[in-house]
């Protein structure tokens, strides 16, 4: 009779709802906005409503309007805190869960003057996951995410990253004081 052999288990032997790093930072970065950013916006809106009037395309008003509220909602309401948690089985945020085979590279970028981790994942939605580092470091988080994915210094930019970054340069919605 043979006797069993000792394998290597792809099941990781570390406790899986291990708590490796968790923090708590607000959901997203805000910027309280000024006057003239709501008035630029409302013109814009009231601009298309109107060509979209003559083209009696109707629908089309409610959507630019729902876009109008969207922007309106997102630039008023503030943030909640929400915890963040590295786990060995993956990065859980506001307890929701992507696992590390849904992720394949992470890094680090700066919105508002907030520092952000950004996980690129597999999936379709969300295709990255974002969360504010608050009071964690940089390097606590790369030597702990580091070994679950690769880590990037400058991700590779779709054409709709440079094409909104063109048009927020040439048709800026508020004025810099």
């Amino acid at each position: 009779m043979a006797t069993p052999t000792k394998s290597s288990s792809p099941i990781p032997t570390e406790n899986l709802n291990e708590i490796l790093l968790s923090w708590k930072s607000p959901s997203h970065p805000f910027k309280k906005r000024n006057k003239v950013f709501y008035q630029t916006v409302a013109a814009i809106t009231f601009l298309l409503v109107v060509i979209v009037f003559f083209l009696h395309e109707f629908m089309l008003i409610g959507v630019i309007l729902s876009i109008a509220f969207v922007v309106y909602v997102t630039s008023t309401v503030e943030p909640i805190e929400v915890s963040h948690k590295v786990t060995p089985l993956g990065f859980e945020q506001a307890e929701k869960l992507i696992h590390w085979g849904q992720c394949y590279a992470f890094w680090f970028e700066e919105k508002w003057g907030s520092k952000m981790l950004v996980i690129q994942t597999r999936l379709a939605f969300p295709a990255q996951v974002r969360a504010v580092l608050g009071d964690v470091s940089e390097q606590k988080i790369k030597d702990v995410i580091g070994k679950y994915l690769l880590y990037m210094e400058k991700p590779p930019k779709s054409w709709t990253d440079s094409f909104s970054h063109w048009l927020s340069k040439k048709f800026p919605l508020e004025t810099t004081v």
